[in-house]
């Protein structure tokens, strides 16, 4: 049911808003010397419950969009003077498995002024339109939203001081981005997933490599935000089911490397390696007959984190035998496949995907930078699987594109340059030098593969041009032309960023 108000009526409720919130009512903005941002306000009258089953992130404020008549927005401090670009970002509070499209209307004149593509979005993803329209019209008549596809209601999370959504102002479209401002915040705070895992691993290679203390501070943030004491692991899924103290997700695997080297003693830590045992028999032989590419940075990486954190040489052989059951039964033909079996094979639609190859290419490199510092370090399988990762870096740098980037496919011409591939690869390739397994990539490649990323940066830092994750149509979503920012490519940056 969508409530219907005018122009007064919402003023009047939005000014209450405004008055009764402290956060709001101090006009609160980040500034940096390029950007900054302001809190948007939304009459909370029509404000629906969360769907049974269902819990917003960490109890965050959320309003609701439903179908209809719409949603108005004010924006009642931007200033009319302002001459710059201001975006409007939204950021998802619940996963709705859908395409939904989104227009972003003047208040009074419903003159179209913007327009959203939320197809399949994750909680916590941020998504930004470019609003054609004078911050004097804006700051007088407010925007509406107004679904043009979709059937269900839509969850945003409400402005805060640290994320949700908000108007974004542009003073100096030409400065360098913030990409580290955005990192070492909560505002690549992303589920409790292998999304999260990246922007975890991303802030401690900087802290780890170059001691940046605010890249630690916002690990700590991160970490407390799941653990919020020595017991306990509090989530939602990708779904924004409440998962709390579970594990029962190979993806979500690689959180556990962050919380092996910065909260060890955390008892999460057991469902994990509850999780991972349960893929062996008594005598140690791997079990599973399903396989994906992720796995070795989701359970390998972590595993061999843990094998040296805690001397126990069985979780080294643990992501050792994760590791090279991938390498026998993935890879294939001069090619990195997305998943297969080890009964059946692998299917030539998941070729080279990219950001699979990501998965493969930096898990290996991660486990293997743990290996070689464990008592498995002359152990002729590691050995071999350097090898594996020289070659696997050979057969990614042939695909490098002229600008210095790669396609959401490797080896397809006909799809499209994408950013969680380029950084993701990038940061595999940065280790792997450091590691001197690839002698001949030097700062001087990584350095241009940074300045193409550069061009992809909104002002405050977040990465745009990404392929949605793997939801809907594979041939549509992956092989397409859609993008979207997400934040957790901020973690490939920052293991970039650390080797430059």
């Amino acid at each position: 049911m969508t409530l219907k108000i005018d122009r007064r009526t919402f003023c009047t409720s939005a000014l209450s808003l405004l008055t009764a919130s402290p956060f709001l009512s101090s006009y609160y903005y980040s500034r940096r010397k390029s950007f900054e941002y302001h809190p948007i306000a939304v009459s909370q009258s029509d404000k629906l419950p969360v769907p049974e089953g269902h819990r917003v992130a960490f109890g965050m404020d959320y309003f609701t969009l439903s179908p209809g008549d719409g949603l108005v927005i004010q924006a009642p401090k931007i200033p009319g003077k302002f001459r710059g670009p201001v975006f409007l970002r939204l950021q998802v509070a619940i996963d709705t498995r859908a395409m939904d499209e989104v227009d972003v209307l003047l208040g009074e004149s419903e003159r179209k002024i913007g327009h959203f593509s939320i197809w399949y979005p994750t909680g916590l993803q941020v998504f930004e339109t470019l609003l054609d329209c004078d911050a004097r019209s804006l700051a007088k008549e407010g925007v509406r939203l107004r679904i043009r596809k979709g059937e269900k209601p839509i969850y945003f999370l409400a402005t805060t001081p640290v994320n949700g959504s908000h108007f974004l102002l542009v003073h100096d479209e030409n400065a360098a981005p913030d990409w580290h401002g955005a990192l070492c915040s909560e505002r690549s705070l992303q589920p409790f997933s292998w999304l999260e895992g990246c922007v975890l691993d991303g802030l401690h290679e900087l802290y780890s490599l170059k001691k940046d203390q605010q890249a630690r501070k916002a690990l700590d943030t991160h970490l407390d935000r799941y653990l919020p004491d020595d017991q306990n692991l509090i989530y939602v899924d990708l779904w924004a089911r409440p998962t709390d103290n579970k594990f029962n997700n190979l993806e979500t695997g690689n959180n556990f490397a962050a919380i092996a080297r910065y909260r060890p003693g955390h008892a999460s830590i057991n469902l994990f390696l509850d999780f991972c045992r349960k893929r062996f028999d008594a005598s140690g032989n791997f079990i599973p007959d399903h396989l994906t590419q992720e796995g070795v940075y989701t359970l390998a990486y972590p595993l061999a984190v843990l094998g040296n954190t805690r001397q126990e040489p069985a979780l080294l052989e643990m992501a050792v035998k994760e590791t090279e059951e991938r390498v026998r039964h993935l890879l294939r033909d001069n090619s990195i496949y997305r998943m297969g079996s080890r009964s059946k094979g692998v299917d030539e639609q998941d070729r080279n995907w990219t950001r699979g190859v990501v998965w493969f290419l930096l898990g290996l490199a991660r486990t293997l930078e743990q290996l070689v510092q464990s008592p498995l370090k002359e152990d002729a399988r590691i050995k071999q699987l350097i090898e594996v990762y020289r070659e696997s870096a050979a057969l990614v740098l042939r695909y490098q594109q002229p600008d210095h980037s790669w396609k959401s496919f490797l080896h397809l011409e006909e799809t499209f340059y994408e950013t969680s591939g380029t950084s993701g690869l990038a940061a595999a390739l940065a280790i792997g030098h450091r590691m001197g397994w690839l002698p001949d990539f030097d700062m001087s490649r990584l350095q241009l593969i940074s300045q193409r990323l550069q061009k992809s940066l909104t002002p405050d830092g977040f990465l745009r041009h990404t392929t949605q994750h793997n939801a809907g149509s594979y041939k549509l979503m992956q092989m397409g032309e859609y993008r979207v920012i997400s934040q957790y490519t901020l973690g490939f940056v920052g293991i970039l960023e650390a080797h430059i």
